[in-house]
């Protein structure tokens, strides 16, 4: 017998009518907003979605995350500078590291785990 459950989840983020005609410009022009009222424990009975090839699967979804982190760390400068970065997936983790192009400096390194998408490691070298 097969039986199946089907969870049925009501946000914590309701916005009114007034609410969003309030709010109308800010919707065009922001992708997000802080919400205090917006919490871990409106969704801790629910389990959640873990898909088996992790949730980064791919070289391209590993280097979508490292590149805005980077940036934001050492900035959009030098992470452009050390394009392209090289990309190996080893043990379930995705090693991401920049390219250097004379014997003085470093290189920005980084690990993220393929199965969570947690960053392990991030480092740059000197």
């Amino acid at each position: 017998m097969i039986t199946s459950a089907i969870a049925f989840l009501t946000s914590c983020n309701i916005k009114t009518e007034t609410d969003i005609n309030k709010k109308e410009n800010t919707r065009q022009t922001t992708n997000y907003i802080m919400n205090e009222n917006l919490s871990t424990s409106c969704y801790s009975d629910f389990k959640g979605y873990f898909p088996k090839e992790g949730f980064v699967p791919t070289a391209e979804i590993a280097f979508q995350i490292a590149e805005p982190v980077l940036n934001h760390i050492y900035g959009k400068e030098i992470i452009e500078s050390e394009k392209p970065f090289s990309i190996n997936l080893e043990n379930g983790v995705w090693v991401i590291e920049g390219t250097l192009y004379s014997r003085k400096g470093g290189v920005a390194y980084m690990e993220i785990r393929k199965e969570d998408g947690k960053i392990q490691k991030v480092l740059h070298g000197k």
